[in-house]
C-alpha cells in the first residue's frame, strides 16, 4: 500500500478519537521559505468551515495513525451541505 502524502487541491476525511469525522480540503501549500512544509486546510464541521493551518509532520502522523483517508470532491461536498 502506498503511503498517503499531502496534496494542494485534493479532500481528506479525518477520524477522531470517538469516531467523529472531519472533513477538510487542503488549499495552498510552501514548499520553501519560512513556512516550508505548512499547508491550510479548510475544515467543514458542525455547519461551519474555517481555515486551519497544519504542518507535514501532523498530517504524516494521522496517515501513520491510519486516522486519515483521500476523498473525493463529490463526498466533500456531500458533508459540507
Amino acid at each position: 500500500m502506498l503511503k498517503l502524502k499531502i496534496k494542494v487541491g485534493s479532500y481528506y476525511e479525518l477520524k477522531l478519537n470517538d469516531d467523529h469525522k472531519v472533513t477538510f480540503a487542503v488549499m495552498y501549500g510552501f514548499d520553501s521559505g519560512k513556512n516550508k512544509d505548512a499547508y491550510a486546510l479548510r475544515m467543514y464541521a458542525n455547519e461551519k468551515d474555517f481555515e486551519f493551518p497544519i504542518k507535514k509532520q501532523l498530517f504524516d502522523k494521522w496517515v501513520d495513525e491510519e486516522r486519515i483517508e483521500e476523498i473525493t470532491s463529490d463526498e466533500a461536498l456531500a458533508h459540507a451541505i
